[in-house]
């Protein structure tokens, strides 16, 4: 793709630009299905770590629900994946990609980057002063290992 901004800013023909461009137009049930295929980490073991409610985090897989940008990067810590594949994973499931000029973005880049999982990432958040990725439970606490701050 960064080819064909490059050939395009350099004057290139768009036939030429088109002829060349690497198209892939897989929706994110395709991609994360193919993502987790070739990393070797099982569907449920990913679901397990996203600590999304199972049935919804099957749906988004399959591509029957949409699910908003938290959900995708709890998705996201759930598949382990690095920075470039997260901001994959949003943009496929129709969400912006991570952005380096947000903070909030930052901090769980850094955390993915760093193979934390999403409660960790949450915790980070947290002591910055960010909103956290999973919702606060029914009594308003963010976590149960919370209830000692």
């Amino acid at each position: 793709m960064e080819d064909s901004w490059y050939a395009i800013a350099h004057g290139a023909d768009l036939d030429e630009v088109l002829s060349r461009a690497a198209f892939d137009e897989k929706d994110l049930s395709a991609w994360a299905c193919d993502r987790l295929s070739s990393t070797g980490v099982p569907r449920n073991d990913a679901i397990h770590r996203s600590r999304l409610n199972q049935t919804f985090a099957y749906q988004i897989l399959a591509g029957t629900r949409r699910a908003s940008r938290d959900k995708l990067l709890q998705l996201a810590f759930g598949m382990q994946l690095g920075i470039r594949d997260a901001s994959e994973l949003l943009e496929r499931g129709g969400a912006c990609r991570l952005r380096p000029d947000c903070r909030r973005d930052l901090i769980v880049a850094f955390a993915l980057h760093r193979g934390m999982g999403v409660e960790q990432c949450d915790d980070l958040l947290w002591a910055h002063g960010e909103r956290t990725i999973m919702p606060e439970n029914p009594r308003g606490e963010r976590h149960s290992h919370d209830r000692e701050r």
